[in-house]
Parts: C-alpha cells; structure tokens; sequence
C-alpha cells in the first residue's frame, strides 16, 4: 500500500496541502496524526478527514479520529464555520463553499484536547475545463499487482490556461456505476440490516446470498493516483487533451466519471508532487522522500508534535463524460459475482428478505440528477409491480413472484408464494418437509423437546443442556432429558468420555493452553490452531 492511503480522503476526491518553511521528518510511525482539508467553490465539496496511524503484522496503517471539534476560519472577518461529522468524513454543509480570492485556514480540536491549525491559504481563480475524452486503451497501465497491464478509459480535457500568471493544477475524479446489490452476505443471511450466521444449520449450504438495492442506487470509486500539471512551459497557452485520470476496466457496467480541475497553490502543488514522486519511484513508506514533503498543519498546544497533512483551498471546475461499456469484447480486471438470492424452500428463517436499502455513503448513493439518471437508461416513474402481476409493490405481499389471487394461509402478510413458514407454525418449510410435518397445518409440527423451533430430525443438541446429542450418546446420559447430564469434570464442554477418546485431559478445561476451552477447540491437542 503506496503513501495516499494515509493522505487520502476520499469525499469529493484526494486534495493536498501547504506548509510553513520548517520541513519535518515523519518516519510514519504510530500515533501519528494526519490531517487533509479542502475548501473549494464546488458546494458541499468541503471537508476534512483526520486519523492516526498505527501498526497492524507489520503494515502501516490509519484510523479515523472521531469527535473531533474542526473549524473553517476565515483569514480576514475571522468567522468561524463548524464542520459536523458524518461517518468517518467531517463537512460543512452540502451547500456552503468558498469564493475564489477569500483567505481560509482550519483549526482541529481532538477529543483529548489537543488543538492543530493550519496556515492561511488563499483559493486561486476557477479555470474552465472547455471539453473531456474518454479513450479506451486495453494496455491503459502497468498493476503490480495483477502482475501486467490493465484495461482501462484514460481521461483527457482541453482547458485555457490564464494568461501572465503561475497556475498549478491537481486532477481527480468520482466515477458512478449502477449497484447489481446493495448487501452480499457470505455464508450468512440478512436479517435487521446484518449478515447472520446459522450456526444451528448445517444444510445453509449456500456460499453467499445476494440482496438487490430497494431503490436504483449508483456505487461511486475514485483514482487511486496523484496527478498534477503546472503551466512552467505552456503560461497562457490552450491545453489540449492533457490526460487527467484513469479509469481501471473493472465492469462490463456503464460508468459516468466526473472530473475535477482544481487550480491550486504553489505550495500545494510542491506537497502533491512530492507525493506523486515517492509513489512513482516504488519507494517503501520510510525511504526518504525525493522533495522535502511539507504540509501546513501546527501542533498548538504541542508545538513539538509531529502532523501530516494539509489544509488547502481550491477552486474548481467539474465536466462529466459517461462512457458505454456493455458492447466492449475486451475481458474485465473483476467478475461480478451471480445472483445468488434467498429462495422459497430454503433452510432459512423468515421473513425471506430479497433487497435492502441503498445506504448514503462516499461510496454510494441514490441521490442522482436527472440528468446523470437518464445517461443510465430510462428513468421508472411511478408506482412499480416488479413481478408483472398487477398487484403493485407497495400492496404486494409477494413482490419477487406473481400472486395476483394473493393468497397467504396465516394472515402474516407474507404471501405464501414466498412464506418460507406458509402455517405460521414457526417451523420453516425445509424443516417440515424433512420431519414429516405438514406446512400448511399448524397442528401439526415435528417433534421439538427443547421447543427452540429446530426439530429433533436436524437438532444436534435435543434438549437444548450444551452438549450435543452425539457426546450425550457417548458418555450414556439422556439426550432428551435437560436434566440429565454427562460427566464433564473440568466443566470444558467435552464430557469426560468423549475427552478419553480425544485424549484431552478431563481435568484441565484447556488442554493445549492456548486460550480456548477444550469444548470450543477444533484442534484441542494443538495450542497452534483452535
């Protein structure tokens, strides 16, 4: 994992920062606190991620800081704007944004009191971006590693850089593709917004279950590179098809991909570049930077304190180009996995459940224009019947399957056509059918001693005590009796009997000393695996 990992803040896109003339030596150890803030004209573009770093088998890595206190100053009136927190990104509004001209700098509480603000930094002028290109090159660029070149869009735009005065950019991009699924659980279910494992279910023998989006929904990614441009050779010049961004050919999907031209300060420029040079050379985290890496945050109640980051205010410009790719022959970098959905007849509990919401994130969104919605194919208005049987949706008790009759034998408001429990019993379908027990009489259901809903044709524990029927059958105590127990001298759930055969020792609860009751450990004998 290259440097941007822990300079990225991905909300809008990645934006560097600026410094004061003292250059600090950072060898990226623990606790150390990173900080990247953008202001710009673009509205709701302005945000601030902070985090600390901290070791993990050797890696390098960061975590968010949350309840931070953060504020946007202004440089000249001195008026305080505060940023709110939302998920691991803090922003201002959705609305608010800077004037090219205006002075900022940002001020940073921690939880623990301690207090870093950033120099003033003034936002240049916005240059248009006049036209974008999308080119498809199957050798886009080198991945090490997928271990050779990949597929990919390459981005150009043509601009006018502003004539008799220094200009340095930073490109980036958001890029949108239509979900296929809001939730993939592996070897789990989605029951309440989780993936749930049936530990009691030894017949779930799918590897993953996949839940479609309620709602049309559009992931988001972002590049995963640094590139910056300034006007040394071309001041004043018109810039033509100058590459700013590389889209990976992951999907067959369409892609609408937006571009950001930020036109930022010298300062910045040297921070990114800095960066940029370090990621191109392939150097380890802790080699020396090829320039001095300066950012513009300050410790102020701990001058001495090492941060990384910076505070920068940009103004922008944003095109859009979308690109087809459903007709390319080209193979993809990734494969989409099949739908693999909850079906009628599972060994799941109910309610069966098919989709879940589109949760708002900087990764995902259901908040789309009309105009970006329509690149995506026609938009669905007004009431929707997903299964064609004239019952629409939002009335419909079965909305995957056509039940025009509507038919639901316990008034639980599941149609039975997807009523994996069609009695109400609260024995599921795939339970009945192998115990004998009819689904459609709720008088009659399978033999249940521990009356857990898990019959004692598939219960391995019939008395619900903690030992399983098999150890029961060993150590000759009642299965079917709670109160029949075996022997189980050092209380490990392995009775005594079942631990002469395993030849773990009945008196020490943890044989192997690994930290795992004997009862709970696949390999009691081994302190290496549990």
């Amino acid at each position: 994992m290259n440097i941007l990992k822990y300079i990225n803040f991905s909300v809008l896109f990645i934006f560097a920062s600026c410094i004061d003339p003292v250059t600090p030596y950072f060898d990226f150890k623990e606790d150390l606190i990173i900080i990247n803030a953008i202001a710009t004209n673009v509205p709701g573009a302005t945000n601030i991620t902070v985090e600390k770093t901290f070791i993990e088998f050797g890696d390098y890595k960061s975590k968010p800081i949350k309840g931070c206190s953060i504020y946007l100053i202004n440089s000249d009136t001195k008026e305080r704007i505060s940023f709110r927190e939302n998920q691991d990104i803090y922003y201002v509004s959705d609305v608010f944004r800077i004037t090219p001209g205006s002075r900022w700098e940002v001020e940073v509480i921690l939880p623990d009191g301690e207090i870093y603000r950033s120099t003033s930094e003034k936002a240049p002028e916005k240059v248009s971006i006049e036209n974008i290109y999308s080119e498809f090159n199957p050798e886009m660029a080198y991945d090490e590693v997928f271990g050779g070149y990949i597929p990919g869009d390459v981005i150009k735009i043509d601009f006018q850089d502003p004539v008799d005065q220094k200009n340095f950019y930073l490109f980036q991009y958001r890029a949108y593709q239509e979900e296929m699924y809001c939730r993939i659980c592996d070897e789990s279910i989605l029951r309440d917004g989780n993936c749930l494992e049936e530990p009691n279910n030894p017949f779930l023998l799918n590897k993953y279950f996949t839940y479609i989006c309620d709602e049309r929904c559009w992931k988001i990614t972002y590049n995963d590179e640094i590139i910056v441009f300034d006007d040394e050779f071309t001041n004043g010049k018109s810039i033509s098809k100058l590459l700013v961004g590389r889209v990976p050919y992951e999907t067959k999907q369409n892609i609408l991909v937006e571009v950001i031209n930020l036109n930022i300060s010298e300062n910045a420029y040297n921070y990114y570049k800095a960066i940029k040079d370090l990621v191109d050379n392939n150097s380890g985290l802790n080699a020396p930077l090829p320039t001095a890496l300066v950012g513009n945050f300050n410790g102020i109640t701990n001058p001495e304190s090492n941060v990384l980051g910076r505070f920068t205010a940009g103004s922008s410009e944003i095109k859009s180009v979308f690109i087809p790719r459903k007709q390319r022959t080209v193979r993809t970098l990734g494969n989409i996995k099949l739908p693999s959905p909850e079906a009628y007849g599972d060994p799941i509990p109910n309610p069966m459940t098919y989709e879940t919401p589109c949760e708002e994130s900087v990764n995902r969104t259901a908040v789309l224009s009309v105009g970006k919605r329509v690149l995506f194919g026609d938009i669905e208005t007004g009431d929707l019947d997903l299964d064609k049987d004239g019952i629409l949706d939002q009335d419909d008790n079965c909305i995957t399957f056509s039940n025009p009759d509507q038919v639901d034998i316990d008034s639980d408001g599941i149609g039975d056509l997807c009523d994996n429990d069609k009695d109400g019993d609260g024995y599921i379908l795939f339970y009945e059918n192998i115990c004998d027990s009819n689904d459609l009489d709720a008088n009659d259901i399978p033999l249940d001693t521990d009356l857990d809903f898990i019959p004692d044709c598939v219960d391995t524990d019939d008395d619900n005590d903690g030992y399983s029927d098999e150890y029961e059958d060993i150590a000759e105590s009642d299965p079917l009796d709670v109160d029949s127990l075996p022997l189980d001298t050092d209380q490990d759930g392995l009775p005594d009997a079942v631990e002469s055969r395993k030849r773990t020792d009945p008196n020490n609860p943890d044989t192997d000393g690994d930290g795992v009751k004997d009862g709970d450990d696949e390999y009691p004998r081994d302190p290496n695996r549990n």
